[in-house]
């Protein structure tokens, strides 16, 4: 029976993973050779064909319009942010959430490298009235000339390249991403099994001659399997599960602790403390991957579509203005500073089922840029409505070996999709003035990761917190000497809202902060401070804690 319409129920988008050296080989439905791209929300694609008119003197329409340029292929789609598994399929590098900051690898290495520069994708359109979703029918051979009478199709764009990336959040509104791709080649094809290959061969356009089949489409990363990983069935992030830390640019590839200071606009602080900044209303992380094609003499097509380098990316923050911060711009250019921004994006998932509600979060999705220069500050105020500041900053995209500039993503994907380091903590003392209000000799506990105090979800109580001070060493030279636990009813914990940061602070009054102050110290003599937090404090993704001790030589 004919379509009356097709509507997005029908639809999947697919994308190849083959390399660029044997895109032109045959995608089985093996599970790697085709993947999916999840939570889709609209898709774009059209082909241009340019002409040149052959004319000449005695005749006033042209005897032929010849083709001399590679028809141009285009696909824009966009689909909401769940995990990076979409990123990964793209081509993206996307690192392990386990590893460091310093340690990440740009999230461009693999299309400078061209391993995942070009691919094949594929639109599915399954029959009028079914969901794509759980279609099998045309998953064999056997059933492939049956389907494509009941109105399959399926659409292949070949030699595809990513030509630009956008991600953006908003206030109300979920994360989502567009992507744009250029390709060379379309095809047309009835079913999803042995379907045509739309890559061509770029030397002499020629198509290539085998077959492609689409795996079974699924409803998420995860394929609805819990067992396996709950991070990659999420089903989209929140605007009120996002973290934005901003500082000073840190040359080592670590992420700085130096809190951002531009004159103007206050934003949060290298730790990801928002309390006194501007209300960020949205941010749009973006770059273009300008692509010029390169052809020679003896070739129908361009045999290659070459990165147009530099590449900036440009992150843009809106915000509705607050507190001001003191500076002058002349002192800006003169002293000019530079500026890494970490994105945090956190999904609503419990390694433990059976825990109470609401479920704990844990991160899914990390955008680190570094080395940002801030471009722009624009102010709007106008009556009705608050006033609201953009800023603008920007970077370049760095090499596979450049760690301390550029881009970088690090998270969930079908790869990654399961966290398995255990949770780790440092002590230090306090600086005066921070946000929370901490006093010289407080106590800081930060973990690498949000915590709690057992596998059920359980908050940190101050007991949990056990503080020892003694001797740095003996008279003699030998390690610890003898060591005096601090009464935990002379202080009171204080931790941030991610439960990444605790803080032991003394308790005011009666006594108790001298009190607090003496049980520190031990002697004269240098004394180290050592703190144990519980053996079943556990992260967000379900890994225990492997070492519970931490200490820090006394500066009291």
């Amino acid at each position: 029976m004919p379509r009356n319409r097709i509507i997005y129920q029908s639809e999947a988008l697919f994308a190849g993973q083959k390399s660029s050296t044997d895109i032109t080989a045959a995608h089985p439905d093996d599970g790697a050779a085709i993947r999916q791209l999840h939570r889709v929300q609209s898709a774009n694609y059209a082909f241009n064909i340019a002409r040149t008119d052959v004319n000449q003197f005695g005749e006033l329409a042209a005897i032929d319009r010849v083709v001399l340029d590679t028809p141009t292929v285009s696909l824009d789609f966009s689909y909401l942010l769940s995990n990076f598994s979409n990123e990964s399929n793209l081509g993206f590098t996307v690192n392990k959430n386990d590893v460091t900051d310093a340690g990440c690898v740009s999230a461009v290495s693999g299309l400078l490298s061209r391993t995942s520069d070009e691919k094949n994708y594929f639109i599915q359109t399954s029959v009028e009235g079914q969901d794509a979703i759980g279609d099998i029918e045309g998953q064999g051979t056997d059933k492939a000339a049956e389907y494509a009478t009941k109105g399959a199709d399926t659409i292949g764009i070949g030699n595809g390249f990513l030509t630009s990336y956008s991600s953006e959040a908003s206030v109300g509104g979920f994360p989502t991403v567009s992507v744009g791709v250029e390709g060379m080649n379309m095809v047309f094809d009835g079913g999803t099994d042995d379907i045509q290959n739309p890559a061509i061969d770029k030397t002499d356009g020629t198509a290539a001659a085998t077959l492609c089949s689409l795996p079974k489409v699924s409803g998420s990363a995860g394929q609805e399997d819990l067992s396996e990983s709950g991070l990659l069935n999420i089903s989209t992030l929140r605007p009120g599960d996002i973290t934005i830390s901003i500082a000073e640019h840190s040359e080592d590839g670590t992420f700085g602790v130096t809190d951002y200071d531009l004159p103007g606009a206050k934003l949060p602080e290298a730790d990801g403390t928002s309390e006194s900044s501007a209300n960020i209303q949205s941010y749009t992380i973006s770059f273009d991957l300008g692509r010029t094609p390169i052809q020679r003499l003896g070739n129908r097509f361009a045999f290659a579509r070459e990165i147009d380098f530099p590449v900036n990316v440009s992150l843009s923050v809106d915000a509705i203005l607050t507190d001001l911060t003191t500076g002058n711009l002349n002192t800006l250019i003169d002293c000019e500073k530079s500026y890494d921004v970490k994105i945090d994006l956190k999904g609503i998932w419990s390694p433990n089922q059976t825990a109470a509600c609401p479920a704990p979060t844990t991160t899914i999705c990390t955008y680190l840029m570094k080395d940002m220069r801030p471009d722009a500050q624009s102010y709007t105020s106008s009556i009705g409505d608050n006033k609201s500041v953009t800023i603008d900053f920007t970077s370049q995209m760095g090499g596979p070996n450049q760690t301390n500039v550029g881009l970088f993503m690090r998270g969930i994907t079908q790869e990654n999709s399961v966290d398995t380091m255990p949770p780790t903590f440092s002590m230090q003392h306090a600086a005066v003035g921070t946000t929370y209000g901490y006093t010289a000799g407080d106590i800081i506990f930060t973990f690498d990761n949000a915590v709690t105090a057992d596998a059920a979800g359980s908050e940190f109580e101050k007991a949990d917190f056990v503080i020892q001070t003694g001797l740095a060493e003996k008279a003699d030279g030998s390690a610890f000497g003898e060591r005096r636990v601090v009464a935990n009813t002379l202080y009171s914990l204080l931790a941030d809202p991610g439960n990444k940061k605790f803080v032991i602070s003394p308790i005011d009054g009666n006594g108790a902060s001298t009190q607090f102050f003496y049980d520190m110290q031990y002697g004269d003599a240098t004394t180290i401070i050592s703190g144990s937090v519980p053996a079943t404090t556990y992260d967000l993704a379900g890994n225990v804690i492997a070492v519970t001790d931490a200490s820090t030589t006394n500066a009291l």
